[in-house]
């Protein structure tokens, strides 16, 4: 496993910028960590959706994160499709509650 941050502080622009996402060769499967709390009471799994740029990342896993107290954590298979596609939304819903929005940047 190898992890890699998805944003960095541009001071410039006195804001986060997104890093680009390479999903690599074909083989690899590239996955979304989103963390947050309260998902581990969602109603079941299928009630957690990913959609990254209107398209539906495939969500693995919503529950705790296992090692900070509180903290949960999603993780999302991002789908192959998203390869080149530049700057797209991912907005994450649990049980129809929307979570807020985040820009990501894929190569």
């Amino acid at each position: 496993q190898t992890y890699e941050p998805l944003a960095h502080y541009d001071a410039s622009q006195k804001k986060f910028v997104p890093d680009p996402i390479d999903l690599g060769p074909e083989t690899d499967q590239v996955f979304l960590i989103l963390y947050g709390t309260g998902l581990r009471f969602r109603s079941s799994l299928s009630g957690v959706k990913v959609q990254l740029g209107g398209v539906d990342g495939s969500v693995q896993y919503a529950g705790e994160q296992g090692y900070y107290v509180g903290l949960d954590q999603v993780n999302v298979l991002l789908p192959r499709s998203l390869a080149g596609r530049g700057l797209v939304d991912a907005v994450m819903t649990v049980d129809g509650k929307a979570a807020n929005t985040v820009s990501l940047q894929f190569r």
